[in-house]
């Protein structure tokens, strides 16, 4: 049996990972193979589930950091005949890279705002000019 996955994001996002170890889980306790269907957003991920174009959905709800992701709160809100089935527990860790041969000679760091705020302690810390 095939079951389709819908999920937040492009290839190589958290996302991503939580749903493909998500669907490891599945494929090995159920005999089952997955198809993953990437959206845009968590709301097209959502309708998508709502809309029977996937079978399950798997998208970010909280971080340790930032806290609850709004965006998916508020989508379940309105797709009310969703339910939370499972939770995925991802670690993530963030990198930063760069051409520069020292931290002394960064000047700007550019992100993805929900990086920027998981990572907010540390550019403090090593880089509170930037």
């Amino acid at each position: 049996m095939v079951i389709s996955v819908a999920h937040l994001g492009a290839p190589g996002t958290y996302t991503e990972a939580a749903t493909i170890a998500y669907v490891k889980q599945l494929e090995a306790q159920a005999e089952q193979q997955a198809l993953l269907r990437p959206y845009s957003s968590i709301a097209k991920t959502l309708q998508a589930l709502a809309q029977g174009l996937a079978d399950l959905a798997v998208v970010p709800v909280e971080n340790s950091v930032e806290g609850s992701v709004s965006m998916t709160l508020d989508t379940l809100w309105q797709l009310d005949q969703l339910q939370i089935q499972h939770a995925i527990v991802l670690p993530i860790s963030h990198a930063l890279i760069s051409c520069a041969t020292s931290l002394a000679n960064i000047r700007t760091v550019y992100s993805h705002p929900q990086a920027l705020a998981q990572c907010q302690k540390w550019l403090l810390q090593f880089l509170p000019e930037v």
